[in-house]
């Protein structure tokens, strides 16, 4: 198949998968929360006026499908204009972070609606404390055990390359970034199991749950980042680059997909929203 074609695919997958698919779960998940969910029955789930939260979704909508416009005037742009390697890398990057906006904008708002949470929760309780506090108490030692083994892979990936003297290769500043990057990764996790609670109001087992979703989810996207990186250090040993937007194309891709994962609705204790409490001055 024609790379260049194979790139349009690849693309305009990306568009419909991030820009539509994505938002579309997103918004049926939230119409059936205000549907099952009301706040005459649930009011500790609406901090703020239901029709307040109607419009976020709606803008949010609005701001996927321009996005996934844009999109498509970007593969036209493609096909017309010349082509560069680098710059069309560059340019599917810099797409990507524009799909990621709604999203972004999502978990600031998730911010202050949890603080409004807080400030509703006025009768003083304190949510117990969760007793698992150790790692493996939230994931499977044995996909502990592969992320350690892929790490460890990639740094002896990077020493055998290191001795070939490739003039553009970065050499153990590869390892260093990984290895920050797993700080990073190490910081989250540490902040979903110790850090200040968000949301008052959630059971014991809800809050549980949604940890070992987290957990599972950043060291997935962990070894992600680390195969991500061995395949494009390999596609310039062999001198693939042309394949380079593909392959950024479908790794963004993997990062939304393993993003993706949310408790179903069926699942979630909804009764601890249902008790009403009027905030006082």
């Amino acid at each position: 198949m024609n790379i260049d074609l194979l790139m349009y695919i690849v693309l305009f997958s990306q568009i419909m998968f991030l820009s539509y698919y994505y938002p579309k779960r997103m918004l049926i998940r939230v119409y059936k929360i205000f549907k099952n969910y009301p706040p005459n029955e649930f009011p500790k789930l609406y901090p703020d006026s239901i029709d307040k939260y109607k419009k976020l979704a709606k803008r949010y909508k609005f701001m996927n499908n321009l996005i996934m416009v844009l999109g498509f005037g970007l593969i036209l742009w493609f096909y017309v204009a010349p082509r560069n390697g680098k710059w069309d890398q560059a340019i599917v990057f810099w797409y990507f972070m524009i799909q990621f906006i709604p999203n972004l904008g999502i978990e600031l708002w998730s911010i202050k609606y949890h603080k409004a949470m807080r400030l509703l929760n006025q009768d003083g309780k304190k949510e117990a404390v969760l007793h698992p506090r150790k790692l493996t108490d939230f994931v499977d030692k044995g996909f502990l055990v592969i992320v350690f083994m892929i790490y460890i892979f990639f740094v002896g990936f990077v020493t055998y390359l290191n001795q070939f003297e490739y003039p553009w290769f970065g050499g153990y500043l590869n390892v260093l970034i990984v290895s920050c990057g797993y700080l990073f990764f190490g910081f989250i996790i540490y902040q979903a199991m110790y850090g200040k609670v968000k949301n008052p109001f959630m059971s014991y087992e809800d809050r549980k749950i949604n940890i070992q979703i987290t957990i599972r989810q950043i060291l997935s996207i962990a070894i992600a980042v680390t195969v991500y990186a061995m395949v494009q250090i390999s596609m310039k040993v062999f001198s693939l680059e042309a394949f380079s937007v593909i392959i950024i194309s479908i790794y963004f891709h993997v990062i939304v997909f393993l993003s993706m994962q949310k408790p179903r609705l069926d699942f979630i204790n909804f009764d601890v929203y249902k008790d009403k409490h009027v905030l006082t001055k």
